[in-house]
């Protein structure tokens, strides 16, 4: 399963940048980019586009890292609480302790 997992993620990457490829090769006209405050120097407009994809899928991906170390860091209490609880009912069972007393 990790040597399919492995060729996938192979695979997917290798057409992204072939993609890639073709797109800069189309789109070669040189732009401007004008922000707000800041003129950047031309560069070809498959450049710049793919510039700007590349840092959305990163500040994408640190967005989703920081949900996932919340969620982890919420199931770690969860698990923690669930280990104190089955402790507590362990306690009563052995002092003969059940749901109808």
């Amino acid at each position: 399963m990790a040597l399919l997992r492995t060729l996938l993620g192979i695979l997917v990457i290798s057409l992204a940048i072939v993609l890639g490829a073709f797109f800069s090769l189309q789109n070669t006209i040189p732009v401007p980019l004008d922000l707000l405050f800041v003129q950047l120097s031309e560069r070809a407009l498959a450049l710049w586009l793919l510039m700007f994809l590349a840092v959305g899928c990163v500040l994408g991906l640190l967005a989703a890292l920081g949900i996932t170390l919340q969620q982890r860091s919420r199931n770690a209490l969860l698990r923690r609480q669930n280990a104190k609880l089955e402790l507590e009912v362990d306690k009563l069972r052995r002092f003969g302790l059940t749901d109808s007393d």
